[in-house]
């Protein structure tokens, strides 16, 4: 598996060194891999990337985490009292067709341009992902647990807890890996539009503003791992909490 990784890092690589090197795209809009991995060392070395990349952690962690105490309560309460789906469907459906760039004059009108609003942002596209999947986990409980819950005669909140829940986990950490990758991409724009003074975002417009190509790509490389690392630890926690899956 680690070949594999490797290989295609290493594809990928090369097909971009071809690219830069035989004229295909200008240099001065894509910069060679060796000039942007230089300058990734030097921005690292010299602390400067680290307080940008530690503020978009930051943010996306929050809205994150804020999305997903609202996804998974209405997702939970929608799941399984039909009269409230019906209810709600409709502007559930409606409000996650917008693209959450579409509603920045709103949310800036609502929570100005501080960090709020960015924390709000990911915290609503997130929400949106972890409410459906949490709807489909619940609506999905296998009718042969609750049965065997019922014949034992446990109670709603038993059967709530102890079968409910557990069957709907996979999908719920499905939607939590969905809505923190959604998450980062959306502060990620929101820091590039909406006058941030920090964050990987800011970084990547400020060096585009100037053509500091070399710089907006390496920041752009510390955005795509750090997305990486984060769907890999909800992959680790997923595996350890619902270590039932598939079994």
């Amino acid at each position: 598996m680690m070949k594999s990784r490797l290989s295609g890092t290493i594809i990928f690589l090369l097909v971009w060194l071809l690219i830069t090197s035989t004229g295909l795209i200008s240099q001065l809009f894509l910069p060679t891999p060796v000039d942007v991995f230089k300058e990734l060392f030097l921005l690292v070395i010299s602390y400067e990337i680290l307080y940008d990349l530690f503020a978009s952690l930051w943010r996306t962690l929050v809205g994150f985490f804020v999305g997903c105490v609202i996804g998974v309560s209405i997702g939970l309460i929608m799941g399984h009292y039909k009269t409230f789906y019906e209810t709600m469907e409709f502007p559930v459906d409606f409000f996650r067709s917008i693209p959450a760039t579409a509603l920045f004059p709103l949310f800036i009108v609502i929570w100005g341009l501080g960090d709020e609003v960015k924390i709000f942002i990911a915290a609503w596209s997130s929400s949106m992902v972890v409410l459906i999947n949490t709807i489909y986990g619940i609506r999905n409980v296998s009718i042969t647990r609750l049965m065997v819950a019922k014949t034992k005669k446990a109670s709603f909140l038993k059967t709530f807890v102890k079968v409910m829940i557990p069957s709907a986990l996979p999908y719920i950490f499905a939607g939590f890996r969905i809505g923190l990758s959604l998450a980062l991409v959306v502060e990620i724009v929101a820091e590039m539009f909406l006058g941030s003074q920090s964050g990987l975002g800011q970084r990547i417009f400020n060096a585009s503003s100037i053509f500091e190509m070399e710089e907006a790509y390496a920041t752009v490389l510390v955005v795509g791992l750090l997305g990486y690392f984060l769907n890999k630890t909800v992959i680790l926690i997923e595996g350890r909490v619902v270590h039932w899956s598939g079994r």
